[in-house]
């Protein structure tokens, strides 16, 4: 009887291993879609995005609701190097795709350890978007940011259609874009 309880003790062992990888594995390749989230992982697809007016690094103030077309808002730090993967394709889709969709990569300058670092990142990888600093930490807690890069696609109505946690590639943010227009 003491063999069988191992067993058992062994099964339920391995699945809350297996059950722990999958929820990390699947936290870091991103959600997306029409799926609910809790508060644990961000707000809820289909809901209001919160509205926020931020400075940019050239002095500009950006407000979400007055952009009009659908928006990719990004959450990053200069030290993150998943957010220094993504930056090069956020950089080359908006490029191509600058008149009918948005990015607006939102600086998390609370966690930064210098705003030099921020503007030496901006300028290395030739940041072309806006790029509003979120000083305090304010609307990266609005957005219950838990890890970086964050990603919410939010339509030109301003309601939130997918969430996505990881680094993008081109492709995944056009297929992204793509599901809102």
């Amino acid at each position: 009887m003491s063999r069988m309880r191992h067993v058992i003790l062994i099964i339920i062992l391995l699945g809350v291993i297996g059950f722990t990888l999958y929820e990390a594995l699947s936290d870091s390749i991103g959600v997306s879609g029409n799926l609910e989230s809790d508060p644990e992982t961000g707000l809820e697809i289909g809901a209001k995005a919160p509205d926020f007016t931020l400075e940019t690094l050239e002095g500009e103030e950006i407000t979400l609701s007055e952009v009009g077309k659908p928006v990719m808002l990004n959450f990053w730090a200069s030290w993150c190097p998943p957010c220094k993967a993504e930056m090069p394709h956020m950089v080359n889709f908006y490029e191509s795709r600058s008149d009918d969709v948005e990015i607006i990569a939102v600086n998390m300058m609370h966690q930064e350890s210098s705003v030099e670092d921020m503007k030496a990142f901006h300028d290395d990888y030739q940041l072309n978007f806006p790029v509003p600093f979120d000083e305090d930490g304010t609307v990266t807690g609005m957005y219950q940011v838990k890890s970086i890069p964050t990603s919410y696609f939010v339509n030109a109505e301003g309601y939130i259609e997918s969430k996505y946690i990881g680094p993008m590639t081109e492709r995944s943010i056009s297929s992204a874009f793509d599901k809102i227009n």
